[in-house]
Order: C-alpha cells, then structure tokens, then sequence
C-alpha cells in the first residue's frame, strides 16, 4: 500500500496531497485479490432490493461500550437514507460524487449500484471538561455537522466491489455546543465547558472524499452455527482526514445478504450499518491499520484554533479492530450494535490514550 506524506492545511498541500492520493488509489485499482476467485458470478447476486429504501438511525458513544472514560471521540448521531430515494433527495451530492467516480474509478460499465445520504453530527473532548481553560496537553474541542452521499458498485462479474463517499460538513459550530451539553445534562454527564476552544470556532466548511476496493478472501457455505466470508479492502481518503487504509473483516453465522454489503470497519470514527434480513442473527469482526497523513479535528484547518496539535505531535499509525452482532428482526427491521477500538491517536500527555466505542443501529426498509 502506498502512503501519504504529512501536509499541513494549505492550498499548496492540498493539491500537492490530491495528486499523491489519486495516484495511491488508482494503484490500489490495479490489484487483485486472488481469493477472489473462491466466488462465482452466481454467487454475488445484484443488490437485494435494487428498488427499495431504508432508514437507518445511528447513534455512537463511549457509554455504549461500557467505558467509564468520557474523552476522545465523545459521540455521534446519524440518520441515513439508502436506496433510490438517496440519490434523487434534493440534498443529495450523488451528482458530483458520480462525476468525481467517472473521472477515475475503475469499473465504468457498472452491473449494480447502490447510493445512500448520510446526515451526522461528532463531537470530541478532552478529558477535563469542567475546566474553562485551554487544555494543552489533551485532545482539542471538536465538533462536525456533516452530509455524506455514498455509492457502492460491484464489477468483475460480482468479484469486486467499489464504494465511494463524498462528505460536506461545518466544523467549530455553536449547535454543537449546545446540542453536547443537552446530551450530557440528559445522561447525567460532566458538562463540557471549553467547547470556546474547539477547532474552528465559530464555523468553517470542509469536506472529504473517500474511496475503497473490497475483495473476497473465502467464504463457507456450511459451518457449525450456520455460514462464513472473509474479506479484504483498501481505502484512501483526501480531506479532512487524509489517510490511506488496509483492513479485513469477516462474519459467522446465519446471514442471506452478499459479502459485499457488510462493511462496518470503514476508517472514519463513524461507519454505515450493516445489512441483514427477516432471521438473519450474526457476528462480525474485523480489524484495520491506517496510515494517517492529516485529521483536522485534532490539528485544525484554514481557520485560526487557540488549541490545536502539531504534525509532531500526533500518531501517523494507527490501528482498529471493531465486534458485534447484527439481528434481523423482520424483513424490513433489524438491529445491530458494534463495539470499537482505536489505538491513541495522540503521542504524548493525557490525550495518549485508546480508544472505545459502542455504536447502535436500526434499519428499516420500506
């Protein structure tokens, strides 16, 4: 896998980061996956309801994973919609997420494609949220309001699947604020008093594309307890968070949906739901390394922060693994709850510290 340089959030680098991340994915294009072969074209059926919709309602939290350390990635909520309706939204970025796809993703002639729009909201804290002072030697404040359109295509006759995001935010907001604290006051939760100190205070736009290759490793038809795939992907990002990716995952158990369609370990902090159906009960796993070359959520953008970090002072490796189990409740209805860790993405000080997260979805298609 090939990496990406550091930059800084200047306009220079940027350009300077889009050529080498364009060249890195359009490499990553180029490969194989030879475990690939293990699937027929019969066996990656197009999209299960090509037609159809889904809502999915998502929230992330370190209570979730019963964590008494209420610092780093704090939390996030996210409405998603997938299926048609996605793309035609009046919202949607589908349109120019498809032109920036066209002009360099592999796979023009496309058997199937699937879209989704993603509202979210982040936000990030130190540890001490009692103090009214800056915090140095911590994470920074840091909040995201953000939309996301998505598009997921399967080529090579089923033995590849490509997907791309393209994502639209503000940082720095007052809403974010606000809405953190009524969270916290309605869990009975330190109120965090610093949010003066977050990045971009007072709002900055920023956006983010993302793109990632998936390949089939193996996949059993009967195992005790039911069926198993195991898959591969790589994925690179220019933005806000510049990074690029290389992660495996897997699930056991009774699953109808095709191995393509299950991608929780996705490198942001937040991910889209997995997919299942009426009966459906399994577990999936998965873990991932990232090389990181810039997150603007800890080192600031264009936009002047009173705290921030420097390049030195964040990791540029970074690993993940995620565990959790997804139900099918009813053909249009399921459940599913993820539990992730991240290693610390700060070198030194209190912010040196990994990283737990529960996350909970419910999807329900009409």
């Amino acid at each position: 896998m090939s990496t990406i340089t550091p930059w800084v959030a200047s306009p220079a680098t940027w350009l300077i980061g889009a050529k080498r991340c364009i060249l890195m994915t359009a490499m990553v294009g180029a490969w194989t996956c030879t475990g690939a072969l293990a699937q027929s074209a019969a066996d990656s059926p197009p999209f299960t309801s090509p037609g159809s919709n889904s809502w999915t309602f998502a929230i992330d939290n370190d209570f979730l994973a019963l964590s008494s350390r209420d610092a780093g990635y704090s939390g996030g909520f996210m409405f998603t919609i997938s299926g048609p309706d996605a793309a035609d939204n009046l919202v949607s970025l589908d349109g120019v997420l498809g032109f920036i796809d066209n002009w360099w993703l592999p796979g023009a002639t496309r058997t199937s494609s699937k879209t989704a729009l993603q509202f979210g909201a982040q936000a990030y804290t130190p540890e001490d949220k009692e103090s009214r002072a800056p915090i140095y030697d911590d994470r920074p404040y840091a909040g995201l309001f953000s939309l996301t359109s998505t598009r997921m295509t399967i080529t090579d006759a089923g033995q590849t699947a490509w997907s791309s995001a393209l994502t639209v935010g503000v940082l720095g907001t007052s809403l974010g604020k606000h809405l953190h604290r009524g969270f916290h006051q309605l869990i009975g939760s330190q109120k965090p008093n610093g949010y003066k100190y977050q990045i971009s205070e007072g709002g900055e736009p920023t956006l983010k594309y993302t793109a990632r290759r998936q390949g089939l490793i193996a996949k059993y038809r009967s195992v005790p307890g039911g069926r198993a795939d195991f898959k591969w992907g790589v994925e690179a990002g220019l933005g806000y968070i510049t990074e690029a990716s290389l992660m495996v995952s897997g699930r056991y158990g009774k699953f109808s949906t095709p191995w393509w369609s299950l991608y929780p370990e996705r490198s942001e902090y937040y991910a889209p739901p997995a997919s299942s159906i009426d009966g459906d009960l399994y577990l999936l796993y998965g873990a991932s390394t990232s090389l990181r070359g810039y997150n603007a959520l800890l080192q600031g953008q264009f936009r002047h922060s009173d705290v921030k970090l420097s390049s030195n002072e964040v990791e540029k490796v970074l690993g993940a693994a995620h565990l959790g189990v997804v139900w099918g409740i009813t053909r249009a209805t399921s459940l599913s709850y993820v539990l992730r860790f991240q290693s610390a993405e700060i070198k030194r000080g209190a912010g040196a510290r990994d990283s737990y997260v529960g996350s909970l979805y419910l999807n329900i298609g009409f």
